[in-house]
């Protein structure tokens, strides 16, 4: 296991693991790590725990909120070696297919894997795995991995610990309804081995089986269920809770706080049907949000089937068109419009035009039409029009980054809040009122699927970054009001313990601590995410 005990050097030679996409930097750490397999993990914990080092578990450190940055110091425990794909799964009971892979995998790996049926891993897997790979290509099946997480680049083990999603998320749910199996090395070495289904909480107890523990640490663990409730929205913000709740749902979200993970089991799906997406245009936002609640209408009466919905405000198409240049590729000209939504419609052979017809009436009646639609069948039209979404938050930084120049401190305010179905059109009606009578310079975009809209504020002083943080604080107590989310899809990590907190209460924050004492009762995993030190 490769390692590095200066913390001189890693400041020196490896400064990137010290901070993530939030720009957060750790003064530095005792030591950094680079376990390959499920023992060199055991090892590494068992000499953090020998030095008394709070261990921060780290892999492609694409997350926003801090979590892998080791704030605490101690040891940075990295997963990016571990990237293998294992195994290809077929349950004939089920006719259900799974990816076995180490937690450092990447996502885009994931799937250009799965799009050429894993031909590269194909001769160094075990018999049963190329049986499986071989009966998917006699079957002529393209597998697919739904949730689809905006950051392709981020990890296979980091999409479970936030229990990540994205676009597809509409339709498919987010990562936590594909992990089928997990192995996580608890901090204090044992190893659970836990399959879905396999464990379920009773009486407010989830009591560990030694069915599923595959190493042992000579000790059992006997976990109090939180009493509250989860929100009935896309959600990523502290531990899972239900009554009856499966083991496995315990890890998945929980932000590297209860265990390291080792190995994990996603389903795949086959992809049955094919997909038109298009980016319709709307004379102002009111008709874009009044075609979400039409198509959402459509998909209850089992008329449309959509796997997403993507939104675009006034704000948004507006950045886009002052940032656009004469034959620039990424930004095609932009309609007249005041709002736009992408939605990937799907299809099965022969009904494309009973689905192009419906969709079209929709968009009449919610004052669009497909005569100005953007539309695309293939593969790289559909990349296209994703690179189109992108460009909003690429631009937003590129504009904020120009401004860092002048005035250092600057940094844009994102929001990762959702609400129900029934409160989109009120959080939306919030965020306007108070961000335009504050005067404040933002943009509206994001998965409106789920009803998770990104308002990120572009300070262009001091003074504006200050009235922008207050918003966001009030925009977190609406949506917690409106019965939603403080972390929707990002997490909370170290920057947003405090919203958790406004979230859950002194007695929601009391009952995640005990769920974290019985697994690490020396607060050696995570130390200063979720729960501030």
């Amino acid at each position: 296991m490769q390692r590095i005990d200066s913390s001189e050097r890693i400041a020196a030679e490896f400064p990137d693991y010290l901070r993530d996409e939030s720009r957060v930097t750790s003064p530095g750490a005792e030591a950094l790590v680079w376990p390959r397999s499920e023992d060199d993990i055991r090892a590494a914990l068992a000499d953090a725990r020998s030095h008394g080092w709070p261990v921060t578990v780290s892999a492609a450190r694409t997350g926003i909120v801090a979590g892998c940055v080791p704030l605490c110091r101690g040891m940075i425990l990295s997963l990016d070696k571990m990237t293998m794909l294992t195994a290809l799964k077929h349950d004939p009971a089920r006719d259900a297919w799974s990816l076995v892979c180490q937690p450092g995998t990447l996502l885009c790996g994931v799937q250009e894997s799965a799009d050429n049926l894993f031909r590269f891993y194909e001769p160094l897997w075990p018999d049963e795995a190329r049986t499986a790979v071989q009966l998917a290509r006699s079957r002529g099946i393209r597998l697919f991995y739904p949730p689809d997480p905006t950051e392709m680049s981020a990890t296979v083990g980091g999409s479970v610990a936030t229990n990540a999603s994205g676009a597809r998320t509409f339709k498919y749910g987010a990562t936590r309804a594909f992990v089928r199996r997990l192995r996580v090395v608890l901090a204090d070495g044992a190893v659970l081995d836990i399959p879905r289904g396999a464990v379920h909480a009773h009486n407010g107890v989830l009591t560990i089986p030694d069915r599923v523990i595959a190493v042992s640490a000579g000790r059992s663990y006997s976990i109090p269920v939180p009493t509250y409730r989860m929100p009935n929205t896309k959600h990523c913000a502290g531990y899972f809770a239900a009554p009856d709740m499966d083991l496995i749902d315990l890890f998945i979200g929980s932000e590297g706080t209860l265990g390291v993970i080792s190995e994990i089991e996603l389903d795949l799906l086959p992809r049955v049907k094919q997909r038109l997406s298009i980016t319709a245009f709307f004379p102002d936002e009111t008709q874009a949000l009044h075609f979400v609640n039409e198509v959402r209408a459509g998909i209850r009466a089992r008329a449309l089937d959509v796997e997403a919905l993507e939104f675009f405000g006034a704000s948004a198409l507006q950045l886009l068109r002052e940032r656009r240049t004469p034959g620039d590729t990424a930004i095609p000209e932009i309609p007249d419009a005041g709002a736009a939504i992408y939605t990937e419609l799907a299809y099965h052979d022969g009904a494309l035009d009973d689905a192009f017809a419906l969709l079209e009436q929709y968009l009449i009646c919610c004052g669009s039409s497909t005569d100005t639609a953007w539309a695309g069948l293939e593969e790289t039209e559909i990349k296209k029009m994703k690179l189109f979404r992108h460009a909003v938050p690429e631009t937003i930084n590129q504009i904020i980054g120009d401004r860092k120049r002048s005035l250092p401190s600057l940094h844009k305010i994102a929001t990762d809040l959702a609400v129900p179905d029934d409160q989109l059109d009120t959080i939306m009606a919030f965020y306007h009122h108070q961000l335009d009578t504050a005067g404040l310079q933002y943009v509206i975009f994001g998965h409106i699927g789920n009803n998770h809209l990104h308002v990120n504020i572009m300070p262009r002083n001091e003074d504006e970054l200050a009235r922008a943080k207050l918003l966001y604080r009030a925009f977190a107590a609406k949506a917690i009001a409106l019965g939603g989310t403080v972390a929707a899809e990002h997490g909370i990590g170290k920057l947003k313990t405090a919203f958790l907190a406004d979230m859950y209460g002194p007695r929601g924050i009391a009952e995640m601590r005990a769920v974290k004492h019985a697994l690490d009762p020396d607060n050696l995993l995570g130390r200063g995410t979720l729960f501030p030190e």
